[in-house]
């Protein structure tokens, strides 16, 4: 940014943006070149590219014959591997889908909570475009889910039949809350507005609380195909009971469950609130008007604030995952930390890097001019200096623990001393820290002080806190996130100016043109 004399930030007109986009630029370019060395050099040397299931070739080949390929419909034609890839595809784009309704639902209930607390409209405008946009994220999720289950079914019976055994009764309760679900979030949508505040707060509460329990309920199935309850499944009385309840229960609440089910809301709120503020930029760029653009500039915030909230909370969480895995199954923990899938492990916290580097930048650049209009330039350095701090910590994160073999201690191989998880566990710390203290200054030292000041979003002129545009009731989040274009009631569709006299009453009054002074 170009200052000008004085240390005041300059006018909108005279706002530099080359130094932003250098910025934006580095951080792509870091992104390709990680990728590139990640492909070319660190998988393939840690033999990353070879399958699973070549590598568990001689344990397979002694399977019996009931889990084999047996019926023509299993024969995929895709190699060994062909009937994995199949479930891979379809599970993975339903888990897409059901990760961003379950961050979306939590999303939504602070934004009835903050609207009826604050009353302000904006919060009312994002949280009507939320609940569509979670209704058709509903619709697609659900869909691949379906399909899931009939390529579990028809692509592995046997294994499919004994999982359905013994988890019945999740799959039934899930079944059942699928239903709740539905109901509240299409009951929320559509009586947006129509109804009281306390049935308002009841559906908005109903609705996070019904899919979190209908993910615990998928995840007591998920977490026991990698921690199983027992070794053997020991079958007694025929029918939906046939193993005494103590033995369902601890299939059912096995030793990974808990810490898989809290990362999955961690993580999809993380996801939810980025692609937010990711579908905010899209509607910033697409405005002209200053009244929109700085309600998008708004939402932007807003996502980010949720995308780093949950990005910060991941490690802790993963790390109490991990340490379950390593506990219980520690074949499957040294396949992925000390195996041919240690590569995803730095893939996933080379990404985690990232983010908070670039959350970091967008402070630095966001906060610029109501950090100099403030006089903090403490904080403004203290945020470069956690960007530059996170990008060591990353450099540290993705240093992979060894190279040329597919385990870390096969003979031949050689070790890499800065890939010691000691210094790893140092390095998300500081990410962690670095995450929680930016979330702490923008809440409570710059959150709200920009419309005080009169700094706005980077690039405008200031707005005064006590006025607003009245603009439409409902608003579009790209990809279906399309709402109502009606105007509050008592506002002119027309340009006009809507001053709050008390949170619950608003009065209109027409802009005046300048020839009328």
């Amino acid at each position: 940014m170009m200052m000008q004399a004085g240390g005041t930030p300059p006018g909108s007109s005279e706002y530099n943006t080359r130094g932003d986009l250098r910025k934006i630029a580095g951080i792509l370019v870091a992104l390709a070149l990680f990728i590139a060395v990640l492909l070319v050099y660190i998988i393939p040397l840690q033999g990353g590219f070879i399958s699973s299931t070549a590598i568990r070739a001689g344990d397979l080949t002694g399977t019996e014959p009931r889990f084999q390929e047996q019926l023509p419909i299993q024969e995929v034609d895709l190699g060994a591997s062909g009937r994995s890839i199949f479930i891979a595809f379809v599970m993975l784009t339903h888990i897409l889908f059901a990760n961003l309704h379950l961050g979306g639902a939590w999303v939504l209930l602070s934004l009835v909570i903050l609207y009826l607390v604050s009353r302000k409209e904006r919060y009312s405008r994002l949280g009507k475009s939320v609940a569509l946009f979670n209704v058709i994220l509903f619709s697609a999720g659900a869909t691949f889910a379906a399909t899931g289950v009939l390529f579990f079914i028809a692509l592995y019976p046997t294994f499919a039949t004994q999982a359905f055994h013994i988890y019945w009764w999740p799959l039934l309760v899930e079944a059942i809350l699928f239903g709740v679900e539905i109901f509240f979030v299409y009951t929320l949508w559509f009586t947006w507005a129509r109804v009281g505040a306390a049935w308002h707060v009841l559906l908005a509460i109903g609705y996070p609380v019904s899919i979190f329990f209908q993910t615990l309920a998928i995840d007591t199935f998920v977490s026991g195909m990698l921690t199983p309850g027992a070794k053997t499944i020991t079958w007694g009385a025929p029918g939906l009971l046939g193993m005494p309840w103590a033995e369902y229960l601890l299939w059912w609440f096995n030793a990974t469950l808990w810490p898989l089910q809290f990362h999955r809301v961690a993580a999809a709120t993380s996801f939810f609130g980025f692609l937010l503020a990711f579908l905010a930029m899209l509607h910033f760029l697409d405005r002209t008007d200053p009244p929109s653009r700085k309600y998008w500039d708004w939402v932007g915030s807003f996502g980010i604030l949720w995308g780093l909230l949950g990005l910060i909370i991941q490690p802790v969480l993963g790390l109490w995952y991990m340490y379950s895995i390593f506990t219980h199954q520690n074949q499957a923990f040294t396949n992925i930390m000390t195996g041919p899938r240690a590569w995803e492990m730095l893939l996933m916290v080379g990404l985690l890097s990232l983010l908070i580097v670039t959350v970091s930048v967008y402070f630095i650049e966001r906060r610029e001019r109501l950090l100099v209009r403030l006089g903090r330039h403490d904080i403004r350095n203290l945020f470069r200096a956690f960007a530059i701090i996170a990008g060591a910590a990353g450099l540290v994160l993705v240093q992979p623990a060894w190279l040329g073999g597919i385990m870390q201690y096969d003979p031949g191989t050689w070790l890499n001393p800065l890939g010691l998880m000691y210094y790893k566990h140092i390095a998300l710390l500081v990410l962690i820290t670095i995450g929680a203290i930016i979330i702490g200054i923008d809440l409570l030292v710059l959150r709200g002080r920009g419309t005080r000041s009169g700094a706005t979003s980077p690039g405008h002129p200031g707005w005064r806190r006590s006025s607003q545009v009245c603009s439409a009731h409902g608003s579009s989040l790209s990809w279906g996130m399309l709402g109502s274009r009606r105007a509050p009631r008592g506002c002119s569709t027309r340009s006009s100016r809507c001053r709050e006299d008390r949170p619950t009453r608003r009065r209109c009054r027409p802009i005046r043109s300048s020839r009328s002074g």
